[in-house]
């Protein structure tokens, strides 16, 4: 399908997952969006929007302060050694789907509107 290239990385449904992550280490260590906002060198508002739900895809200079201010080193880390010989065909071919995908919506988007005009 030629939706799952844009999922390749990870499931982004309506918010980062990351967000939720990081909204369970902070209530365990039990202090205010506030103190982390100014730990953090962060607004106010930045943070209470992360964890309310209004922001949906913070910046990661974002995660990486609020990170920082709470002890944590956040960076990468390798779970598993991807095999690049059968990966790399596969998003490709997932890539070309994706494209044709948009190529055949713009089509119809452009029939539509020139059956629109008439």
């Amino acid at each position: 399908m030629a939706r799952g290239w844009l999922t390749r990385s990870y499931n982004f449904i309506n918010k980062d997952p990351e967000i939720d992550r990081f909204r369970t280490i902070w209530q365990k260590d039990h202090i205010k969006e506030s103190d982390l906002a100014a730990l953090a060198g962060l607004g106010v508002g930045t943070v209470k929007k992360i964890f309310g739900g209004d922001t949906k895809s913070p910046r990661h200079s974002t995660f990486a302060k609020m990170a920082a201010a709470m002890g944590y080193e956040y960076g990468l880390t390798r779970e598993s050694k991807p095999n690049y010989d059968t990966e790399i065909p596969k998003a490709r071919e997932e890539f070309r789907e994706h494209k044709e995908m948009l190529r055949k919506k713009r089509e119809k988007a452009a029939k539509r509107n020139n059956n629109n005009k008439e």
